[in-house]
């Protein structure tokens, strides 16, 4: 009789050992095929990617792409009536089946907008316009000293080249302007 109930408490118990476990998956897809999925700031893979998650809640997911604007979003798993406590031990441990929590999300990836080189250029030519009209600052910076250093005296600081030919010094070979 002591065999046969220490083979049932055996089984019972391995029953227990095998029974119970939630898999938590995430499915990210997007419309543009092999774009690179972030989430958390860790790469999963390509899309379709998939990825285990360990709890619910808020997570970042960020898709990058070649040719399209970069797409960051947080989003909110919601934890199903499973999660909670004392649920949360059932179906973790004691539960004999096998329970598979797959959260799919689908993102939209726009182009990004193609920037012409002229206007490029244009606003490089009038943002070093207007950096040039600007008037000189009405107090200068005063140079400091390093950390330790003696104070420098009134004066001293960085010299700005002298202006003109220098001698020893080969001339420019651009035209001026």
């Amino acid at each position: 009789m002591t065999t046969g109930r220490a083979a049932r408490v055996v089984a019972v118990l391995a029953g227990l050992a095998a029974g119970g476990c939630v898999e938590r998956r995430f499915v990210i897809e997007s419309n543009v095929p092999n774009a690179q999925v972030y989430v958390d700031n860790r790469p999963i893979g390509a899309a379709p990617a998939h990825s285990p998650f360990e709890y619910y809640g808020y997570y970042t997911v960020m898709l990058v792409h070649p040719g399209y604007e970069t797409l960051t979003k947080r989003v909110h798993v919601v934890a199903p009536w499973y999660a909670y406590p004392p649920f949360d031990f059932l179906t973790e441990v004691v539960w004999p089946f096998h329970i598979r929590d797959v959260r799919r999300y689908y993102f939209e990836l726009h182009e990004a907008p193609k920037t012409r080189v002229d206007d490029l250029l244009n606003a490089a030519d009038a943002l070093r316009a207007y950096g040039q009209d600007l008037p000189p600052p009405a107090r200068p910076a005063i140079p400091k000293a390093p950390h330790g250093a003696a104070p420098l005296p009134p004066g001293a600081g960085p010299v700005a080249p002298p202006i003109g030919p220098q001698p020893g010094l080969v001339p420019s070979v651009l035209p001026p302007g």
